[in-house]
Formats: C-alpha cells, structure tokens, sequence
C-alpha cells in the first residue's frame, strides 16, 4: 500500500497556559461584511499572513494588523480571471502555497485558483471554473465539487491535500494530476485540514474532528455528527463541537480547532486524550483568556512563537494573535507552553 501523506512520530508532552487577550485596529473600510475562512503564514513576504476574506485574498502584518488586497474584492462574489482587484472569486476556503503563487479553493466557482505573488495575476489552476463535478484526471481534466481546505504537504511537497465535498483528495504537482484518496468517503460534509505530525490527515466534519489513518479508513477522532455546548474540560470521546473549521497543531500532541458557533477554540491533547476550551463564549471581550470572548472563531495559523485566529467580523471580530513558548523535554515528559492573546483589526 502506497502511502498518501507523511509519517513521522515526536515523543513529547505538552501543558498550555495562556494570558490576555489585546485588540488592534483594521485599516479596512467595511469590516462588517467580511470575514476569515482560512488563514496561513505567507512565505512570501516577512511579518505576513495570508488570508481568504471571503472573496478576495490578502496580506495582514502581523505586527501593524495592517491589509493589503492582492487579488479579488472583498463581498464581490463572481468568476473573473485578471489582475489584482479586478478577479472575482466565490468564496475562498483554502490557501496552499508555491514558489511564486498562492492557490485557493474557490469553492462556489468549483474549482481552484492560482494568484502569482509577484504580479497579482489571477489565473485557473485545476478544474473547470463554474463546472461542478467529480472526475479525477490531468488538473485541466479533473472536476470538483466544493473544494475546501488546502494543505501542502510538509515532507513531500509535490502534494497536495484537500478535502471536496465528503472525501478527500490529492494534487500531484510533479504529475499534474488530481486523485481522490482510497477509503477516504467522509459520510457528512467537512472544512479545514491539517497533517498529522504522527502520520495521516485529520479534517474538521460536522460537530468534530475525523482522522484518515496510514491504513486508508476513517474514523472520529473527538466529536461526531450531534452538535453541543463545549466543555470546559473532558474525554476526548465525550467532547461535542459545533461546526468546527480551523485546525492547526501547536505542538506535535497538542491539536487546536476553531470551534466556530460554540465560540471557543479547543485545545485536543492526543496523548491525554483531553479536551479543553478556551474563552468565555461568544463577544468582543478583551481581557485575561479566561475572560475574553471570540465571535465565530473559523481560521488559525501558527508560527514558531505565534498562534494567529481568523474571525467572522460580522460584529466587530478580526485576527487574534495568541504568543507562546514551547521547550521540549528529552524525559519525555511535557513541553510547556506561554501564551498570550491579542486581537488584531
């Protein structure tokens, strides 16, 4: 059996402790009809992340909170291919990152986008735009239902991973083509995606979080398809969630999810097989975390000494820088953490 993703194992623990939680100001007209559905660290420009805001890609500093529109306008739904603020797109839902481009699942277009970095030019990428379907093939060939979630592969990067209605599926940039993964039917609707530094992909479904293991089946790894109210701290098997979407690992056993309508992020440690909740629920509240409050958390980035959270900024809500520290430990008993919360536009 010929495996899909990478496979490397990081015997640490992990603890959490967090902090406040700060707001800085948007430079963005218009916040009110916006919001960030995916979110990664640019790795083309220092200080940077790159996020879908519904329907235009753009550059926030991570220092200023500072936003640049690179491609498409921010509440202008369509499908044009141009340059900069000229292309259309319908709604973005995954960013993955070359040398010289960013490509997003366009995912009411049906299909995926290039947008070069350097030139700002907006072009198809796999897929037939506006052409739902579900072939595998040459990515001129290939057809997609509803991509969402985009994730490159860290140890094979001619890969590409995404998941497209219920399943799963893989770029092969060498090969130029699309494959949907065996064994990899989800059974109900699913969002964000992350690699599993322990091997496998896990994705956000439904009210939880599922697992494609290295043996090509899936299964629930917290959570399932009844929503329910966040717990403050419980068994993985008795979490609930309510329409999780970002899901990013801050360290190789510790899991974090944007548990998006309970209001809280959740903090999964696999190797206590714990769950814990993060914020006060819903609101604009700054503060010590404990305190603090999110608006639909949806999105998350992390760097070596960040964790970065997109809202719905519907009501005010933004990007959430969260800092830490982490330090391994060569027993083999816990790498410790310390964050802080700030709130960015």
């Amino acid at each position: 059996m010929q495996n899909n993703y990478f496979s490397s194992c990081y015997p640490y623990r992990a603890t959490v402790t967090l902090g406040n939680m700060t707001t800085l100001p948007s430079s963005l007209d218009n916040m009110t009809i916006l919001y960030f559905y995916t979110m990664e660290l640019s790795l083309h420009a220092t200080n940077v992340l790159v996020a879908g805001m519904r329907d235009a890609l753009v550059h926030i500093d991570k220092v200023t909170g500072a936003i640049e529109i690179l491609a498409g306008e921010p509440a202008e739904w369509g499908y044009v291919e141009g340059v900069g603020r000229e292309a259309r797109f319908a709604l973005i839902t995954g960013i993955a990152q070359l040398e010289h481009e960013y490509i997003l699942s366009d995912s009411n277009n049906h299909c995926l986008r290039s947008v070069n970095y350097l030139s700002k030019e907006t072009q198809a990428f796999a897929g037939l735009c506006e052409a739902e379907g579900t072939a595998d093939g040459s990515l001129v060939s290939a057809r997609f239902m509803s991509p969402h979630g985009l994730m490159r592969d860290p140890s094979n990067h001619n890969a590409i991973y995404l998941v497209d209605d219920k399943v799963l599926r893989k770029i092969d940039l060498s090969a130029e083509t699309v494959i949907t993964l065996p064994g990899s039917h989800l059974s109900v609707f699913s969002d964000g995606i992350t690699m599993n530094p322990a091997g496998g992909i896990l994705v956000t479904s439904e009210h939880g979080v599922m697992q494609y293991t290295l043996n090509e089946t899936v299964q629930w790894l917290t959570g399932k398809t009844t929503q329910g109210t966040a717990c403050d701290e419980c068994d993985i098997a008795l979490a609930k969630f309510f329409r999780p979407v970002g899901l990013r690992f801050i360290t190789p056993e510790v899991l974090l999810v944007a548990d998006r309508y309970n209001h809280k992020l959740r903090l999964v440690n696999l190797t206590s097989r714990r769950v814990t909740a993060i914020g006060a629920g819903e609101g604009r509240q700054d503060g010590p975390y404990q305190d603090s409050k999110l608006h639909i958390p949806q999105s998350i980035a992390v760097d070596n000494s960040f964790i970065y959270i997109g809202e719905d900024a519907a009501q005010g809500g933004g990007v959430r820088k969260l800092a830490y520290t982490g330090m391994s430990d060569s027993s083999l008993t816990q790498v410790c953490l310390t964050a802080r919360l700030h709130r960015y536009v």
